[in-house]
């Protein structure tokens, strides 16, 4: 929805000197140019650490340190939390005493796609500013204008959840190419002629987090379809007949159970430190056995 976009702008307004009538930044005085490098000595960006994918309470109190000091430029401090949802809880509590007083000319933003992830108090401690999807056709139009003709934008915005930014990034030929592959070889391993180890070798390559967000969105569908045979919304349109078939093969309890594996396996696999190898061949196991139960949860 560009909601990091937006408070990197954000950012960079506040920090700029020499602002325009709109309030946007000039991108050419010396705040511009310093947050354009990437040294602007009143901004701190904080993400998770890429071998843990949590943001850890030793960068909440690195952030203290930052905001403790002041501005050099006689502006505000500013610190973007990214991702904000993956602080662990340690680092949630350490920040609320912050968030609750935060020092002299300090801002924080906190950026989330999952806001319902965070602690309620450090919600509760925050000014929500809600992105909102924008109208169908406003959307569309935009992406057509910026998509290979190969591609059509109505599908893109549906695998999407109508999130353009999210739907101009999925229009890589590659990563499409990518999607369709993965559905193939899920539908060959359920047909018994790929091997679970096989598949879940397959699996690994490319984003293995958007990989099972494709499976999660799959297994979502087939639940709307076998609910209705006309259901109001599908995230993968262009996939239909096929979902249509496995939908008609598998009972709604097989249905749901691998949906709550696959949601599972993507949890474990974003969010800890795991054999992704082995997570992959268990859940692609019990799929290629065809079972109805939820050996996958279980087994851990």
């Amino acid at each position: 929805m560009g909601k990091l976009i937006f408070a990197r702008r954000l950012a960079q307004a506040l920090l700029c000197e020499k602002r325009d009538e709109g309030g946007d930044a000039c991108g050419r005085c010396r705040g511009c140019r310093l947050l354009q490098a990437g040294s602007h000595p009143d901004f701190n960006v904080l993400r998770s650490a890429e071998e843990s994918k949590v943001i850890k309470v030793d960068q909440i109190r690195e952030l203290r340190n930052f905001l403790s000091f002041t501005p050099q430029y006689g502006g505000y401090k500013i610190a973007l939390l990214e991702s904000a949802d993956s602080l662990n809880l340690n680092a949630a509590n350490s920040l609320l005493k912050t968030l609750e007083e935060p020092p002299g000319d300090s801002l924080l933003v906190l950026v989330s796609a999952q806001a319902a992830r965070l602690p309620a108090t450090v919600r509760g401690r925050c000014q929500a500013l809600r992105f909102e999807r924008p109208p169908a056709h406003q959307a569309r139009a935009w992406l057509a204008s910026r998509i290979s003709s190969e591609l059509e934008p109505q599908t893109l915005l549906a695998a999407a959840a109508g999130a353009p930014l999210a739907a101009l990034a999925l229009a890589d030929l590659a990563r499409w190419n990518r999607r369709r592959h993965l559905i193939e070889n899920y539908e060959q391993l359920t047909a018994g002629k790929v091997d679970p180890i096989q598949a879940a070798a397959v699996w690994l390559q490319g984003d293995l987090g958007e990989n099972l967000r494709w499976l999660i969105g799959w297994h979502t569908d087939l639940i709307r379809l076998k609910m209705s045979s006309e259901p109001p919304w599908l995230g993968n349109p262009d996939l239909r007949p096929r979902l249509q078939h496995w939908a008609d093969r598998w009972t709604p309890r097989a249905l749901f159970a691998r949906l709550d594996g696959a949601v599972r396996l993507h949890v474990l696999c974003s969010t800890t430190q795991v054999n992704s190898q082995l997570l992959l061949e268990a859940f692609f196991n019990d799929s290629a056995a065809g079972s109805e139960s939820a050996g996958f949860q279980s087994a851990l």
